[in-house]
């Protein structure tokens, strides 16, 4: 984590979130599981992510896991959603001390997201379960992500679901 990020923890706007089981993440497509970190249209702040990571749970055939974004800006983001636990970097507490971001780990969303960048492409090479350990794979964004008000940032998958547990890191500052 760099100085900037560290400062931001220090005045209580760094936050972190993740899907508390292992969960599929999706083809990409408006029905989105694994982890989602939408910005409300009304929040009046950016969300700047810091880092997100995946680790796999299960084996399964090659597939390519990465980072979908919302491909517009609008008011309403997603519907039928199930929240995710949110804390603050700062402040303990689960779920206490939110922010404006709101994170879940199933979310109807208004319209499908566009492909960001890949995290990586999974593979089983047949073995054991132990030879094929399914590693743990994050993007350092320090900044180059930044959700703004009426988008979103989403894990999602191009050819097959992952089952895994996903986390997100992000401060939120004004616009």
């Amino acid at each position: 984590m760099d100085q900037w990020f560290l400062d931001q923890a220090r005045q209580g706007n760094v936050y972190h979130s993740h899907n508390t089981t292992a969960g599929a993440v999706t083809v990409i497509s408006a029905t989105c599981t694994g982890l989602v970190l939408e910005n409300p249209i009304n929040s009046r702040k950016n969300l700047v992510v810091a880092r997100m990571s995946f680790t796999g749970s299960t084996l399964a055939a090659i597939g390519e896991m990465g980072i979908a974004i919302s491909r517009e800006v609008e008011a309403l983001l997603s519907s039928t959603t199930t929240a995710a636990v949110i804390h603050n970097g700062r402040l303990s507490g689960s779920n206490a001390n939110n922010g404006v971001g709101r994170s879940y780990s199933i979310a109807t969303l208004a319209s499908p997201p566009v492909w960001l960048r890949p995290l990586a492409s999974l593979r089983q090479s047949g073995g054991t379960e132990a030879d094929n350990a399914t590693p743990s794979l994050s993007v350092d964004f320090d900044g180059t992500a930044i959700v703004t008000p009426g988008t979103y940032i989403c894990f999602s998958t191009l050819t097959r679901a992952r089952t895994g547990l996903c986390s997100m890191t992000w401060a939120e500052i004004d616009e």
